[in-house]
């Protein structure tokens, strides 16, 4: 009887066993498919370009910049104050500060939501910041009604994946504008 016995207690194990390692391999597979579903945000990736106007000295007047992109116009009007940096005209009826956002009016094109039109802003020189990435844009700045500048733009985008390869690219590309010298 013993030994019936000890072929019952075989048996008893080797089906609990099996019992276990089923359990265990059912576990494993509804934990690894009850993963959380990847969440990709825009966190990390800014406005894909950003253009940078500089001046070795801002003459005081009104500023109009002109963006076109994706066959879209937008105009933006800056002003400086009689000092030329920081929009400050003195103590005595202040111009209004250059360094807050300012939002740009659509001049032309295709009409377009304002979210999409560029921003500007800048302290001491001038930082427009397209909403996509265009293949080309033109930009021109007029003070006064005087011409200063009138350029068209390839921008050269690099990839980055702040929020991990599976999260899609991030394109960024910056260039930088002189105005040229001009007489207050």
């Amino acid at each position: 009887m013993r030994d019936e016995e000890l072929a019952d207690e075989k048996t008893w194990r080797k089906r609990n066993l099996a019992s276990a390692a089923v359990a265990l391999a059912a576990g494993w597979a509804l934990v690894t498919s009850c993963t959380e579903p990847l969440i990709c945000t825009a966190i990390g990736c800014s406005h894909p370009l950003k253009i940078q106007l500089e001046a070795e000295s801002w003459a005081p007047g009104e500023y109009v910049v002109s963006i076109t992109e994706s066959g879209r116009t937008f105009e933006c009007t800056l002003a400086r104050g009689s000092n030329g940096a920081g929009g400050q005209a003195g103590s005595v009826g202040q111009d209004e500060t250059w360094s807050v956002v300012r939002y740009c009016d659509q001049a032309g094109g295709e009409p377009t939501e304002i979210w999409n039109a560029p921003d500007i802003y800048g302290e001491e020189d001038v930082i427009i910041e397209v909403k996509h990435a265009v293949d080309r844009v033109a930009i021109s700045v007029r003070r006064n009604m005087t011409q200063l500048l009138d350029t068209e733009l390839t921008p050269s985008y690099t990839k980055s994946y702040p929020n991990g390869p599976d999260c899609g690219e991030c394109l960024n590309a910056t260039e930088t504008l002189m105005l040229p010298a001009e007489e207050p």
